[in-house]
């Protein structure tokens, strides 16, 4: 964690220019929604909400070393509480509510998990049985039929969902004959800005956490748990601290997921999905939180690609977009092991090491 990015002892140039390529990045994302199709603004805001799940993740993996193979319990039980909800209500209440069900849910989830898998002593072990657990959860959602759809999936009923209304009433009042093409092409622009909101609020919230004492004790366990524990901390409750923090926001993500994606099936629940987390991390790079947002798009974007290709190839090999997101994945591993975001901090200081050197 002492990148020469991380640092705060820049020279006034070199300030200037991180200031400038944050404000250039962050503009160019204020005004990229506007020259989009609704297919890529769509995509775009998957992009984001999936990066807040990858770092919920590589909060347990990157900061306490803690391998969690049932994120994915937390992000489809969010997908489904917000499809849910909003077909009992397709109002913004009945959303905060998933909101606010969730904050409980991933709470209570996380300490629970954490009470049956601590008393394991290894990291494999404990991976064992949250695969297991999340296993379960799968299983009961699968047979719960009547609320869950099965593995039929259950829709969202409702055309308009939380914020939708209100955004086809003020296009309306600024343009009566605007078309439902207009409408819907508005929706999406306001998705894709809700879900960039909603990524800016979680790199803050989630920043200000790993940077807290707590979040320190948290990579102090990770580098060698039981010299933290020679120091007086009781790590297991630190432990428990970072599972529900991670379950809260992935949780959070699957709630904003299911207004995206219109959609919640039990596959969301599935190790697949917690693989999925695990991938964007460890392609990012574990340990950095805004890794996940390097994987996140890395990994979309290529899925994408790859599904378009097979539609206008029908190859038979596009079908199977993961071979060659695995194949990416074991490049990455050989050749930039610590993931995309990794590889920039070590650049980043190898070019501070020959500041230092040149000024000698």
């Amino acid at each position: 964690m002492s990148g020469a990015l991380k640092k705060l002892d820049f020279s006034k140039r070199e300030t200037l220019y991180k200031v400038v390529g944050l404000a250039a990045l962050f503009t160019l994302f204020l005004v990229m929604p506007f020259f989009l199709s609704n297919r890529q603004l769509v995509m775009f805001a998957r992009i984001f909400i999936l990066a807040v799940y990858g770092m919920s993740y590589d909060l347990l993996r990157g900061y306490t070393g803690f391998i969690n193979l049932g994120q994915a319990i937390f992000f489809g039980s969010g997908a489904y509480m917000g499809v849910i909800l909003l077909n009992a209500n397709p109002s913004v209440v009945f959303f905060l509510l998933a909101i606010v069900i969730m904050t409980l849910y991933g709470l209570l989830g996380g300490f629970i998990i954490s009470r049956i898998v601590l008393r394991t002593q290894t990291v494999v072990a404990s991976a064992m049985v949250t695969l297991a657990l999340g296993e379960i959860v799968r299983q009961i959602a699968e047979r719960w039929r009547d609320v869950t759809g099965g593995q039929d999936g259950l829709p969202m009923g409702n055309r308009q969902v939380a914020f939708d209304g209100i955004i086809e009433s003020a296009m309306q009042a600024i343009n009566s004959d605007i078309s439902n093409r207009g409408i819907r092409s508005a929706q999406n622009i306001f998705h894709y800005f809700l879900a960039f909101v909603f990524l800016l609020v979680m790199i803050a919230v989630l920043r200000l956490f790993v940077l807290s004492p707590t979040g320190r004790v948290m990579l102090a366990i990770r580098e060698n748990e039981q010299r933290a524990r020679f120091l007086g901390y009781t790590t297991a409750n630190y432990k428990t601290i970072a599972l529900m923090v991670s379950s809260v926001a992935a949780g959070y993500a699957g709630v904003f997921f299911s207004i995206i994606v219109r959609f919640a099936n039990t596959d969301y629940l599935s190790v697949q999905y917690t693989l999925n987390a695990l991938v964007i991390t460890l392609v990012g790079g574990t340990g950095t939180l805004y890794g996940a947002i390097i994987g996140s798009g890395f990994i979309t974007i290529l899925q994408t690609v790859l599904n378009d290709l097979n539609r206008a190839l029908s190859f038979e090999l596009l079908k199977y977009p993961m071979l060659f997101i695995g194949t990416v994945y074991i490049l990455l591993v050989i050749f930039l092991p610590s993931g995309i975001m990794g590889g920039i901090y070590k650049l980043a200081d190898r070019y501070a090491l020959w500041k230092e050197k040149k000024s000698e």
